[in-house]
Parts: C-alpha cells; structure tokens; sequence
C-alpha cells in the first residue's frame, strides 16, 4: 500500500464529514499524512445569467454554511486540518487544480449505496475524471 503525504477529504455535510475525517485522521496519524477538507458548492450565478445578482445571496448563504461546517469539522479531531471550499460549476477541473496546487495524491470521498446515490453521486465519477488515487468509503 502506497504511503500518501496529502489526502483532500470531500464532504458535503456532517452526516458524511463525520465518519470521512476520522477515517482520514487514522490514515493520518499512521503516516503522518496532511489533511485538507473542502466542500464543494454550485456556482449558480454561472447558471443563471439573468438575475445573477439575485443569485449572490443564495451562494454566498451556502459558502457561509460550509465553512462554519468545516471549521466545526476541523476542530472536531486532533491533528491540524485544512479547509478548503470550492464554488464552481467545473467540479472535476477546479478540484484536479486544487489537487496540482495544494500537491494532494489521494481524494477521500463518501457513497450511500443506494439508488438515487448511484445516479446523483460524484464520488464515483472522481475515479474516472482525476489523476491521483480515490478512496471511495461506503457510507451507511
């Protein structure tokens, strides 16, 4: 099993971001493995062009809910975390960005194996779409 230096754990809510940041946290403290969790929302400005301003309020609501997520998350282990949130239509290019900046090589993300889970999921769609190992943890 390859050592990683760098995991990206992504969340959407407690519910997943709970039992994905201890799992990376254990991962953590036997490879002494930096963590960074992001939260990625919808850019619905890019969307909907006719009342984008209208659209400001809603997205900025949301970055205000991730990252009061994240930083309770973060606090909630041990080791130092990082937060990230990205808000982006481009889901797949603005993540393999940030995993070229920040130099992560592995992607932590949850999957509710469940029918709607299958077809709205991203978590299994990161496999085919990045260049640096997934680890897709089953969620209850």
């Amino acid at each position: 099993m390859p050592v990683y230096h760098h995991a990206l754990v992504l969340i959407n809510s407690s519910l997943d971001g709970i039992p994905l940041l201890d799992h990376a946290a254990k991962m953590a403290q036997e490879n002494a493995m930096t963590i960074t969790i992001a939260h990625i929302s919808t850019d619905y400005r890019a969307l909907n062009y006719v009342s984008d301003s209208l659209m400001d309020d809603v997205v900025s609501q949301e970055v205000i809910q991730a990252k009061a997520l994240l930083s309770e998350l973060a606090e909630s282990v041990s080791l130092p975390v990082q937060t990230l949130e990205l808000v982006t239509t481009r889901r797949f290019e603005d993540v393999e960005s940030c995993i070229r900046d920040r130099r992560i090589d592995l992607v932590i993300a949850g999957h509710h194996n469940r029918l709607l889970g299958v077809l709205a999921s991203h978590s299994l769609e990161y496999i085919n779409h990045l260049t640096v190992d997934v680890l897709i943890k089953h969620l209850a």
